[in-house]
Formats: structure tokens, sequence, C-alpha cells
């Protein structure tokens, strides 16, 4: 179909259907904003296409023929149908629906994403989710994912990001390994302690720990055993 012509006839389809409504050209002129003429001329347009005439016209007064008529109702069953497509697309932006795919690293996967699923699930049952947990770096486009939770600045300066929250970082060990190694008192002894790094998914290397001392001077480790 011609999508010039189509989009054309839509607009006549319009002012005829006014017109038949309110049984008047020039009422159909006003609830529409442009001039009898306009209106007369549309309708003509029409008529001349088809080869039919859909009004029989008095000096005060139009009324549909047959022709007209037919026409009448099968226009207004293709506007409904139009409205109807429309409002089930915009009524998709109040009602989320369809497939969500969410990238999230481990832990915040686990502490944060995790325990609130349900709720998101009770919320907005037409949503199927699929979460990868990973801290490995994902490609949005080749992957296919619609929302990933990383931490710091995205270095993609094409993608959109929003702060969700401020992570304080720690170091943190069991009350059992305390016991059984000690707990350190400086810097200097955690060399001798069995440390964990995050392991940067970009480089592939510990991520370093640094550390804000009294004195508001920074220190950092990037290889402990």
């Amino acid at each position: 179909m011609d999508r010039k012509l189509y989009s054309n006839n839509l607009g006549s389809i319009q002012i005829f259907c006014k017109s038949a409504e309110l049984e008047s050209f020039s009422a159909a002129a006003v609830a529409l904003g442009i001039t009898p003429a306009a209106v007369s001329r549309s309708v003509a347009r029409i008529e001349a296409r088809m080869g039919v005439r859909l009004f029989a016209r008095s000096t005060r007064h139009i009324r549909l023929t047959d022709e007209g008529k037919l026409y009448y109702d099968e226009c207004i069953r293709a506007l409904q149908q139009l409205e109807a497509a429309e409002r089930l697309l915009t009524g998709g932006l109040n009602t989320p629906r369809g497939t969500l795919r969410i990238s999230v690293l481990t832990t915040y996967g686990h502490c944060r994403v995790m325990p609130v699923i349900h709720k998101y699930r009770q919320r907005y049952p037409d949503v199927e989710l699929e979460i990868n947990i990973s801290n490995r770096n994902i490609d949005f486009i080749e992957e296919g994912y619609d929302l990933a939770i990383r931490l710091g600045q995205p270095k993609d300066s094409r993608l959109v990001a929003r702060k969700l929250e401020d992570a304080q970082l720690g170091i943190y060990a069991t009350p059992e390994y305390l016991a059984q190694r000690g707990t350190p008192q400086t810097l200097d002894d955690l060399t001798q302690h069995d440390c964990i790094h995050f392991i940067m998914p970009a480089t592939g290397k510990p991520m370093p720990w640094t550390f804000i001392t009294t004195t508001k001077k920074s220190r950092s480790i990037s290889q402990a055993k």
C-alpha cells in the first residue's frame, strides 16, 4: 500500500466521518479547525475517487446516501481499530509486559536484586525476567540485554546511567577465621593473611585495595597472599 496515499486518505476519512456525525460541513469544519471549503473539497475528492455520492445535499443540510451509510460504517470500524491499536501500545507503557533481560554483579545480585524479585513479579506479572548474575562485561547489542547493574561510571557514553546507591567497601572476615589467624592491627599485617581479591572484568587483574588514613592520605595494596 502507498503510505502517502494512505495518510492522505486517513485525513479525508476523518473529515467525512465528522461531517456525517454532525450532518453539516460547516459544523465539521468548526470541530476540526479547518474551513468549510476544505471539508467540502475533501468529501468531493472521496466521491470522485470512488465514483459514488456519499451525501445528499440541500441548501441547509446534508445526509448520507445509502452508499454513504455503508462507507461510514466501514470507516468508523477502521478508525476504532486504529484507536484500539494505539491504546494497546500506549497502555503497554503504563503496564509493562514482555521480556526484561538484566545483567547484575554477583554480590549485588544476591544481596540486593534477588530478595526483591518476588515484589517486582507481584507488581508486574506480565513481565518475564531473565537475570544473569555475573561480573563479566556484557555487550548490550550483541547479547540483547536491556539493563545492567555495575560499579562506577560506564565508559560507553551512549549508555544511559542512573545511580542506585553509594556502595561502601570494607574488609570482612568470619569470627572463625579471626579466631584462628588473629585480627590484623595494621595494613602491613594484611600481607600475612588470606585475602580474597575482586578480579576486574575489564582487565582481568585484582582490584587494588585503597585505604584512607586519619591524615587523609590514601594507601593501596595491590597484591596480597
